[in-house]
């Protein structure tokens, strides 16, 4: 096993990784409260306004493989760098630059940084962290980023209030820029595990053709064109593996997926496990406000639930993995959400919605328990040079596994067309019902992992 790598200032150094992975959910969900100024400063239309809040996560999903393959090729350290450098410049410029074309523009640069950021900081992390302490390492980072996607909407609306929406900007590129300068001094540049080997490029292209279509199709589940996009995803991503298993250097080494490999089980349940969460918010936002006629406030405060505990509790899950087996935590945590997703579907057919915060306290703690000691397990399923390829791997199984969530979410909406209070909960208990489907999904996935794996 690869020992440390050693840093002059480590601590410092690895406080720095976890505060570079703060600044793209914070700007993320800060913009989405400021948006309404933004457009109306700049003029945006509402497909602009569309695209401008779109425009980070497709291309975070789209250059994560390729950008964590850059990790393992020229080091990882300066690639986390460069993201969080980019995630700066483009929100400084963010603040003053006036066209909407290219505000969507610099949201796109936005995305590679993020993916620069998330693509390669628990990599590194796992590669500059003894191997006993990687999970609290891991779960300090995935604190970090709960953090930054709770705050983003409070703090984002108090500095547009107070200072104006540029302030969001302000703030988040000066905090980038030294992070960025930090990291760039204090990271090891020779921490490239696959130096001279070759950047997989058209399998880049094809992968980013792929979650660039299904993106596409994902957010018009009910248009006519939806199963042509479907299908043309499906074309690209049989086009990616069948060129992956011919070229000598691919972008992912699909033996990492084999069937045994734990890679393949932590990927997986992760990509069910996001399918299964992420939309839920969202159908309880509109089932609160529309179908029982909840204020905003309330329905607010009842939602920040789940993600206060997923905050709170993600870096003692981490600790607690360098200790207890990651197949057990997983597992637990998983039991522990699929449980909450139940008591959202009884919620539902039941009509009494009493159980909602015991629901939302399972849901936050499960998926707590769930992802530190997933991502810990997967990183330890690969060699050292494979950290990168894992990291991105994970990263992207979220983004994806979200992505369907939010489009599961919309046609279920779309095709149920609730109005009713009836309606609603009618709503309620089949989108509880799927959801649960898919945790279960990932619950028996981590269960198949062979027990001697990672």
């Amino acid at each position: 096993m690869a020992s440390p790598v050693p840093l002059a200032r480590p601590g410092l150094a690895l406080a720095l990784i976890p505060l570079a992975s703060f600044l793209g959910p914070f700007i993320a969900t800060a913009i989405v409260v400021a948006l309404p100024q933004i457009s109306a400063a700049r003029g945006f239309t509402a497909a602009q306004a569309g695209w401008y809040t779109s425009a980070y996560f497709v291309a975070a999903a789209v250059f994560m493989m390729p950008v964590a393959r850059a990790g393992d090729l020229y080091g990882r350290g300066p690639v986390l760098a460069l993201g969080a450098a980019i995630i700066a410049i483009t929100s400084l410029l963010g603040a003053w630059i006036s066209d909407p074309y290219a505000q969507i523009g610099l949201r796109l640069l936005q995305g590679v940084g993020s993916a620069g950021v998330f693509g390669t900081g628990p990599a590194l992390l796992a590669q500059l962290v003894a191997p006993e302490r990687r999970g609290r390492a891991l779960g300090l980072n995935i604190t970090v980023t709960y953090v930054g996607l709770t705050a983003g909407p409070a703090l984002g609306g108090l500095l547009t209030q107070a200072f104006g929406w540029q302030s969001v900007f302000y703030l988040t590129g000066l905090i980038g820029l030294a992070v960025a300068l930090a990291l760039w001094r204090l990271l090891p540049r020779a921490a490239a595990t696959a130096a001279g080997e070759r950047f997989d490029l058209a399998g880049a292209v094809l992968l980013g053709g792929a979650l660039g279509t299904f993106w596409l199709a994902s957010g018009r589940p009910q248009q006519s064109d939806a199963p042509l996009l479907l299908g043309l995803a499906g074309l690209l991503l049989w086009a990616f593996i069948a060129h992956q298993r011919r070229t000598p250097q691919p972008l992912i080494d699909l033996r990492l997926l084999a069937p045994g490999q734990g890679l393949r089980y932590s990927a997986g349940a992760a990509l069910l496990h996001y399918s299964g969460v992420f939309g839920l918010s969202y159908v309880l936002s509109l089932v609160l406000q529309h179908g029982l006629g909840s204020g905003a406030a309330r329905t607010g405060l009842l939602l920040a639930i789940q993600p206060v505990l997923q905050t709170v509790l993600a870096a003692p899950a981490g600790r607690l993995a360098d200790r207890v087996p990651a197949r057990r935590l997983t597992m637990a945590g998983l039991g522990l959400t699929s449980t909450g997703l139940a008591l959202v579907t009884v919620t539902g057919l039941a009509g009494s919605y009493g159980l909602l915060p015991v629901a939302l306290a399972c849901v936050g703690v499960g998926t707590a328990l769930f992802v530190p000691p997933n991502q810990h397990a997967a990183l330890a399923a690969v060699p050292p040079a494979a950290f990168g390829l894992a990291a991105g791997l994970m990263q992207t199984s979220r983004l994806v596994g979200q992505m369907l969530s939010m489009a599961l979410a919309a046609l279920l909406l779309g095709v149920l067309a609730p109005h009713s209070r009836a309606d609603y909960q009618h709503a309620l208990a089949v989108g509880g019902l799927v959801f649960l489907a898919l945790c279960l999904g990932a619950f028996a996935a981590t269960a198949r992992r062979p027990v001697g794996a990672a």
